[in-house]
């Protein structure tokens, strides 16, 4: 697979990824969270919010590595 496929597979499920992701942790807090104390949602934003750079960081790096060289 060429670089530049890579790169618009990789942007187009990042961005489906991230989209879903806020939906459902919006979701979640909105049903979930609400109703307890306000600590709980302190924690519960700060966690979810930085929990997508994980599954975000490993599509970069699949969009960014280099093909290797086609054997001859």
């Amino acid at each position: 697979m060429g670089f530049h496929a890579r790169r618009w597979i990789g942007l187009t499920g990042l961005v489906l990824f991230v989209l879903i992701y806020v939906a459902t942790a919006m979701e979640f807090g909105a049903r979930v969270i609400v109703p307890m104390h306000g600590a709980v949602h302190f924690a519960y934003y700060v966690i979810a919010g930085f929990a997508w750079t994980l599954p975000a960081m490993a599509i970069i790096k699949w969009m960014r590595r280099v093909p290797r060289p086609e054997q001859r």
